[in-house]
């Protein structure tokens, strides 16, 4: 067992733009999984993550029903699973300061993209491995 700060494991997650965003689905609880940038945005105070969708989709109907989500992340020899909740917001100013202008490629409409929404997923535990190390952080 290896140990690493919060703010490490939040480092490197930042490198990693995509993650693999997990909810729970449907009225029987299966597992949905959907590709998300976190656009470089994670706390390295306590590792929250931030990542842009539309409400006409599953991901927001999936959360609504259960907060429960996660996220993994790969890079190299580098692993991640992220377990917490997720919360929707459509507050515009909460929006504007977690915008990045690289989102626009996904959003043509930018920040007026209709039912656009933020996710912010706030983790009770980090699993980490990298090579023979590997980690644990729990909230």
């Amino acid at each position: 067992m290896s140990d690493r700060s919060v703010s490490q494991i939040a480092e490197t997650l930042k490198s990693i733009d995509i993650a693999m965003l997990v909810t729970k689905t449907g009225s029987e609880g299966a597992i949905a999984a959907r590709p998300m940038s976190n656009n470089k945005d994670v706390s390295e105070e306590d590792g929250t993550s931030y990542h842009f969708a539309t409400d006409d989709g599953r991901i927001d109907d999936d959360l609504k029903n259960s907060d429960q989500c996660g996220a993994t992340y790969t890079s190299g020899e580098f692993y991640c699973a992220v377990q917490g909740t997720g919360k929707l917001h459509r507050d515009r100013a909460l929006l504007e300061k977690h915008w990045v202008k690289d989102l626009e490629a996904w959003f043509e409409n930018g920040l007026d993209t209709e039912g656009l929404i933020l996710i912010e997923v706030s983790p009770k535990r980090i699993e980490w491995w990298e090579g023979r190390e590997e980690g644990q952080l729990t909230f």
